[in-house]
């Protein structure tokens, strides 16, 4: 059961085949998510390590599609989190990618969420802005 924090949204200047693509492909996380400096394939997903992080900087990643939708699901020794990407085509060959973020389990209760919780969100949309910017730069390579 995933308990939703926030949703974020972005309109990406790019195919719904890019935005896609980008996603479907944890390779791509330094690209858009710089703190991520390294992912590795893992017998059950991936590994990626985190430069800086307060919060598990390093864990274990699965990343499952489904039609428009990306889902990553990532196992720290801090949180499980959940993010859904859904992906809208619109009329202009544009993207928008609605971002739905929540915790697999409850949080530590050492974790003080209501003022951890806005800052997740700002850096969350920062991450998906930069997501946005590089699809449509690779809009072209279509």
């Amino acid at each position: 059961m995933t308990k939703t924090l926030f949703t974020n949204r972005v309109l990406a200047q790019a195919s719904l085949a890019t935005v896609r693509h980008l996603l479907a492909d944890p390779l791509n996380l330094p690209m858009w998510a710089t703190a991520v400096t390294t992912v590795a394939p893992a017998m059950d997903g991936y590994m990626l390590e985190r430069a800086g992080a307060e919060f598990n900087p390093s864990e274990q990643l699965r990343v499952t599609t489904h039609d428009n939708q990306v889902i990553y699901q990532g196992v720290g020794d801090q949180l499980a989190y959940q993010v859904m990407f859904t992906l809208t085509a619109d009329e202009n060959e544009q993207t928008i990618v609605d971002e739905q973020v929540g915790l697999l389990e409850p949080a530590p209760s050492w974790l003080p969420m209501p003022l951890i919780k806005p800052v997740m969100q700002r850096d969350f949309q920062r991450k998906l802005n930069q997501l946005a910017a590089l699809a449509g730069s690779h809009n072209n390579d279509d």
